[in-house]
């Protein structure tokens, strides 16, 4: 091997290995520090410096390379320096998802029922939501069944409509004996709703009826809607989420897919709510010039001149207000909103002061625990509200209008139109007035035949 000449390392060494000079100075000077920027005081005279050094010169590149070859561990390595161990994403639990709409199997064909195609989609439509929460005009009845409703959280349930007054509620037994015996850790829950029909007779009947099932009458046919139930008796099968999975089967049917659902995996998943159907609002032969607003909204969808979603309610809080004839205000708050609790006064002089024409609903998301609690700490109680109060703990309503501030809101009209939307501070009787005054002209110009004229599917009207 050829020897390399001491001088030659030396100066390889000199020029790899860091000195005082620089990381890599090898001998040479130090860039000098640029002169600072001329001031406005007077500069002093500048000492004349000594002349710099000559540094020696450097190896070349080939005598560097050619002494890297020969002496490969005499050269530092720079150090290698361990990349970061990633900071550990936040546990995530697997069994719970994000609210989504489930995706639902075909029944077998042997399991469905002959039903019109409007039935069919109604309830279809249903399909991988949300059970829509029972409303406040659902009844539980009957003598062997409970008075109260069931807990249906974590259970498969069955859902089926009956109407006593014209037929007896003998489905609700047969689908109980199709389950035929369940194992002792597992329930499936089955409820008869009777449909808003002859209800004085059907509630006689029911009383007196011994089902092994859960009955309850939907006085109003407001939660029979929501369900897609109309005359013809169908049922709808919900999983242990509460998510609608099968609609529209045979006795068999809702027993063989309940069974099914027993069987499936326990896994927590949030399930999406149905979304409020947004229909565009119907022409009417009467023309009451409602005024027009056109504010941009900034916390809600813009529902003005549209058909409103159903008035959902879980519990009243106070006697439900009448509202026949009446403009509706509905007013969604919360007690733990400063500014929901600062238009109170507000609301209640427009409760007091337009009580003859108009309805106001206080409607708020939470449970009524929740809802006790916020008036404990602001020293107040529910006669404080000059208002009719509701509570929806699932937000239907809230939903359909989009809303995504509060409070917030929505007037609408006799024929159901929603009038106005907004701020309650930005409601006053110069939005209020002309309001009234047309709502006014609509009830006195809906006759009777525009009444008995009305061919739309659903109970509630």
């Amino acid at each position: 091997m050829r020897k390399t000449s001491t001088a030659i390392l030396s100066l390889v060494l000199s020029s790899l290995l860091p000195s005082a000079s620089g990381q890599f100075g090898g001998g040479f000077a130090p860039p000098q520090q640029p002169a600072p920027p001329p001031t406005e005081t007077p500069a002093e005279p500048v000492k004349p410096t000594a002349p710099a050094q000559t540094a020696p010169a450097g190896p070349t590149e080939e005598e560097i390379r050619e002494y890297e070859e020969e002496n490969p561990d005499a050269v530092p390595k720079p150090a290698q320096t361990k990349p970061a161990d990633p900071k550990p994403a936040a546990p995530v639990d697997p069994k719970i998802e994000q609210a989504k709409r489930i995706e639902c199997k075909a029944p077998e064909k042997t399991w469905i029922a002959r039903l019109d195609a409007a039935d069919q989609k109604a309830l279809e439509e249903g399909l991988g939501y949300a059970l829509p929460p029972m409303t406040a005009k659902v009844k539980w009845i009957g003598s062997t069944a409970t008075k109260s409703a069931p807990n249906l959280q974590g259970n498969v349930v069955i859902i089926q409509s009956i109407d006593a007054g014209t037929t007896a509620p003998a489905i609700v037994d047969r689908i109980i004996a199709a389950l035929g015996t369940m194992p002792a850790d597992e329930t499936v829950i089955v409820i008869g709703v009777q449909v808003p029909n002859k209800l004085d007779l059907a509630k006689k009947r029911l009383e007196k009826n011994a089902t092994k099932g859960n009955l309850c009458v939907d006085e109003d046919g407001e939660w029979c809607d929501a369900l897609g139930i109309y005359k013809k008796p169908v049922n709808l099968v919900v999983d242990r989420n509460g998510a609608i999975r099968y609609v529209g089967l045979n006795e068999k049917g809702a027993a063989a897919a309940a069974k099914i659902l027993l069987a499936e995996p326990k896994k927590i998943v949030e399930v999406a709510q149905r979304p409020a159907a947004i229909a565009e609002a119907p022409a009417t032969a009467i023309d009451a010039g409602f005024p027009t607003f056109t504010e941009p909204l900034t916390s809600c969808a813009d529902l003005r001149g549209k058909v409103s979603p159903p008035l959902t309610v879980q519990k009243w809080l106070t006697q439900e207000p009448n509202m026949k004839g009446k403009l509706v205000i509905v007013d969604f708050f919360a007690t733990w909103c400063p500014p929901c609790m600062a238009a109170r006064p507000h609301m209640n002089e427009i409760a007091q002061q337009y009580a003859s024409t108009v309805a106001v609903v206080g409607l708020s998301d939470e449970s009524k625990s929740k809802f006790e609690e916020g008036l404990r700490k602001r020293n107040l109680k529910e006669n404080d509200f000059k208002y009719a109060l509701a509570l929806d703990p699932a937000g239907v309503m809230k939903q359909g209008f989009g809303v995504r501030g509060i409070p917030s809101i929505a007037i609408i009209s006799n024929d159901g139109i929603v009038r106005w939307q907004g701020h309650p501070n930005s409601l006053d009787a110069a939005v209020l007035d002309p309001l009234v005054a047309a709502n006014a002209r609509l009830s006195a110009g809906s006759t009777k035949s525009a009444k008995s004229g009305s061919t739309g599917r659903g109970w509630a009207k």
